[in-house]
Parts: C-alpha cells; sequence; structure tokens
C-alpha cells in the first residue's frame, strides 16, 4: 500500500470520526432517547406533618429529590409496571435510615407510606434495582 492511500485512508477515518462527534454534541444531552433517562432531575418539597408523594414509573422516582419537615408522612406509588422496592441507602443493608424500608416489592398501583421523624439524609434506592435511586432531606421545623 502506498503511503499517499494510507494517509487518505487516516485523513478520511478521522474526518469521519469529527463528524460522528461534533452530530452527537450538537444533540442537547437532555433529550435522552430511553424512557428511563427523560425523566429530569425533579425536587419536591412538603410542609412539616404534611404528607408528600415519590412516584415510580419503571425506572424513575418523582421527584428523585424531596426536601421534607420532620413528621411528614412519605408514600412511594408504583405507577409502573416494573415492581419496585423503596428502601434506605446502603444497599443491601438499608441502615441509613432505620425503618425505611418496604421489606418486598410493591406492584403497579401499590403504595408504602413511611413518617420521617428525625432529621437526616436519607437516600434511598430500589432494592431490586440499586442503580435506581433518589435521596429525603429531613429537616427540623423553624
Amino acid at each position: 500500500m502506498s503511503k499517499y492511500l494510507k494517509v487518505g485512508l487516516a485523513l478520511s477515518g478521522i474526518i469521519l470520526f469529527g463528524a460522528g462527534c461534533a452530530k452527537y454534541s450538537a444533540s442537547p444531552l437532555a433529550t435522552p432517547a430511553t424512557p428511563e433517562a427523560a425523566a429530569p432531575t425533579a425536587i419536591g418539597e412538603s410542609q412539616s406533618g404534611s404528607e408528600a408523594v415519590i412516584e415510580y414509573n419503571d425506572g424513575v422516582f418523582n421527584p428523585d429529590t424531596l426536601r421534607v419537615l420532620v413528621g411528614t408522612k412519605v408514600t412511594f406509588v408504583n405507577k409502573g409496571t416494573k415492581e419496585v422496592w423503596p428502601a434506605s441507602g446502603r444497599h443491601p443493608t438499608h441502615e441509613i435510615c432505620p425503618g425505611f424500608d418496604a421489606l418486598n416489592g410493591l406492584k403497579q398501583g401499590e403504595t408504602y407510606s413511611h413518617v420521617f421523624d428525625k432529621t437526616a439524609e436519607c437516600p434511598f434506592h430500589n432494592h431490586m434495582m440499586p442503580t435506581e435511586h433518589g435521596s429525603i432531606e429531613v429537616k427540623a421545623a423553624e
């Protein structure tokens, strides 16, 4: 193979690679192709003694970050077709916020509630798929 042919093939490869990279960098990252990644990060808040809801829909918790005051009852609702098992962080022991563990999977339409009775940072996850996660920040009433 001649030296010019090798250089031409190398340049063609670089140009094609660059064109492909430019195509993907021009498309916004906030427009994912899969429904699981389509939900943006959501932050919810609630008042002391009130209730808050986190919906699960096939891989996505909404909101995935929740700020509540001590005494708030948080209810997880499975709106999707996949089972979800909400539980406190550190998989698989669920020890960060003791008692915050559904203890089994919730089918579509089922719920699990927990009252947060002290200040804490409570990361949570789907015990059945630990890469699906979120956080509940529990603060004292001012």
